[in-house]
């Protein structure tokens, strides 16, 4: 069938660069300040850097963009180094010293980029924290590797580890349909990495999608997130709820539903709710959760004894905006000139 207008015309044009410097609220940014909450603000925006993380951008770069995205921002080598030895490492080479190579930088100075990243912090002998920074592998190799490039380094284990996920998931009965080629004469299209913004009670959102198909001939649209997981893809749920992803599937839908309902086209589509494709990196058994709550309002509550209680995206996004623009001193709700009710505060505990 001919499709009149493609779901991506409708979308921003921003690189990745581009969106990740967006003022607007990003899920990750509400998940992260209902994390910390008000005694987080400062480190709101700290970047985050992670085996896990790193692990996760591997796959998705393979699988949303292919090995030339992969190759523009990774670099695979064959380096045995353990985290902290990485973490280590990394400091060093942000501290933007004169020296090429590791082996010639002060015990002190590795010491100190040590305890900075958390390295055997509580010992208080420079040599010692120096000896077993040496002890995590061949920092020297990482250390000039890192010098030399402003790609990510990871080890050839764990580029196997990526490979072995990204084949799973194109294999496996339950995924490979979302991540197939699209085919010409079929009304099925694949988009990766869309990225939508929508302003809502005056407080801006983005967010960028890592896939949405769309069946044109019966108008429906699917909004889908790759996650890989440390956890066994059947135990997602748990992981769902520590790291607010229900904030992501209820934000990132209204962003869609908003910028669909606004164009002449797509404004009679049916969005799905949100789907989460999941891997583990040691099980490889993919797994597909679909988020049923993904088009309700106001507070989820779920639990045995109802004690998991979500707020709405927009509670959180009008909240942590009050904050980032006012800049108070105190939370919401205290009063700084007279008593404050403990049991009231007890009794949300």
């Amino acid at each position: 069938m001919e499709i009149v207008k493609e779901l991506s015309e409708i979308a921003e044009k921003w690189t990745e660069p581009e969106y990740r410097a967006r003022p607007e609220l990003s899920q990750s940014t509400l998940g992260t300040y209902e994390k910390l909450g008000f005694d987080g603000l400062e480190h709101l925006f700290d970047h985050k850097e992670t085996p896990s993380l790193t692990f996760g951008s591997c796959v998705d770069a393979i699988i949303t963009g292919g090995e030339d995205e992969f190759n523009a921002n990774f670099m695979v080598i064959d380096v045995n180094v353990t985290d902290g030895g990485m973490d280590t490492c990394k400091q060093l080479v942000s501290m933007n010293l004169p020296y090429d190579n590791f082996n010639d930088i002060p015990e002190q100075l590795v010491s100190d980029a040590a305890k900075i990243v958390g390295f055997w912090q509580a010992d208080k002998w420079d040599r010692r924290r120096y000896s077993e920074v040496l002890k995590t592998g061949n920092v020297a190799d990482y250390y000039r590797a890192l010098r030399n490039t402003d790609k990510t380094l990871i080890d050839t284990a764990t580029y196997q580890d990526v490979l072995n996920s990204v084949r799973a998931l194109r294999e496996s009965p339950a995924t490979s349909g979302y991540f197939a080629d699209d085919d010409p004469l079929s009304p099925i299209r694949r988009y990766y990495q869309l990225k939508f913004r929508a302003t809502f009670e005056g407080v801006g959102y983005r967010g960028m999608m890592d896939e949405i198909v769309v069946d044109y001939e019966n108008k429906k649209v699917f909004l889908i997130d790759l996650k890989t997981s440390s956890k066994t893809e059947w135990n997602f749920y748990k992981s769902f709820i520590e790291w607010g992803y229900c904030h992501q599937a209820r934000l990132y839908y209204r962003l869609v539903a908003e910028n669909m309902a606004k164009d002449p086209y797509f404004k009679d589509f049916e969005i799905s709710d949100y789907y989460f494709i999941v891997v583990n990196r040691k099980t490889l058994q993919p797994l597909v959760w679909k988020f049923t709550d993904t088009k309700k309002y106001g507070e989820l509550i779920y639990g045995k004894n109802k004690q998991i209680v979500i707020r709405d995206p927009f509670t959180i996004g009008s909240e942590l905006q009050g904050y980032l623009n006012l800049k108070p001193l105190v939370p919401n709700g205290i009063n700084v000139e007279g008593p404050n009710d403990i049991v009231s505060y007890l009794e949300e505990m």
